[in-house]
């Protein structure tokens, strides 16, 4: 059986019905990121590797429309889902755009095993009924000691990869630049056991933020990540006599990336 996660955006400005869909979505097994801010769709794909949008339609910042729009100009082939209460007078310009009954969720939810039809065809998944995973995985996060510190000049990136580790029970610390994040690993070098750091941080670049933790402390678990010249990044890295393996290019598949910390917190034994 195959146990990937898909990953979902949900975008919807409306934060009782993100949590509501976070709840709901992990607990059947699915890698889930969320935001209120819909102008920064297009950066959160740059960074994860996502399987499904959920986007609601009607939203103060940024339309649904001008998303779907945005992602259909620039030839980005993600299945997504369209959220709305408003079906009837959205129909005609929703069909426009090629979007047809079968990919609405209507509001409000009524009974979410429809919705969740919807998403299992979206994706081609076939999900049997009662949760998947969670019993699993709450025994594996259960006594969690493990931290993580993300550096990340885009914060509200960062936050998914924090939103995702927190709802496992690691404690997340983000900083968006390498000076901060060095300054609180100097302060408390035990509160840092992972460190997934982006090569291109401001102030202390990534590898001079790199380099000093080790020196602080050999034994801290650090992922790179990197959004452009991997092979270049990988050759910095080697000449740091850092792994060059352990470069994570964007975008990342978030679930890899979450089974990579679990591996290092597990090895640690932070994870009993």
């Amino acid at each position: 059986m195959d146990t990937k996660k898909s990953t979902i955006l949900i975008v919807d400005d409306e934060k009782q019905v993100i949590e509501l869909l976070v709840t709901r979505f992990r607990r059947r097994n699915y890698e889930t990121m969320a935001t209120v801010n819909p102008a920064i769709v297009e950066q959160a794909l740059q960074t994860y590797q996502v399987h499904l949008i959920v986007l609601d339609l009607r939203m103060e910042r940024r339309s649904g429309y001008e998303i779907l729009e945005s992602l259909r100009r620039k030839n980005i082939q993600i299945p997504i889902l369209i959220m709305t209460a408003y079906l009837e007078d959205e129909r005609a310009r929703l069909n426009g755009l090629g979007i047809t009954d079968d990919c609405v969720i209507k509001k409000p939810f009524k009974d979410f095993a429809e919705a969740e039809a919807l998403i299992n065809r979206a994706l081609n998944r076939v999900v049997m009924p009662g949760e998947v995973g969670s019993e699993y995985e709450d025994k594996i996060y259960r006594r969690n000691k493990a931290k993580v510190m993300i550096v990340d000049d885009e914060l509200e990136i960062a936050e998914f990869l924090g939103e995702t580790l927190e709802s496992k029970r690691y404690g997340v610390a983000i900083f968006n630049n390498g000076q901060d994040a060095l300054e609180h690993f100097k302060a408390r070098p035990a509160d840092v056991h992972i460190a997934i750091i982006d090569i291109a941080i401001p102030k202390i670049n990534g590898y001079v933020l790199i380099r000093e933790m080790l020196r602080i402390n050999p034994k801290v678990h650090i992922i790179p990540i990197s959004g452009v010249y991997a092979g270049e990044v990988s050759e910095r890295l080697k000449e740091m006599n850092f792994p060059p393996e352990k470069l994570v290019q964007k975008p990342f598949d978030l679930d890899l990336l979450v089974e990579q910390i679990k591996v290092m917190a597990a090895s640690s034994g932070l994870l009993e």
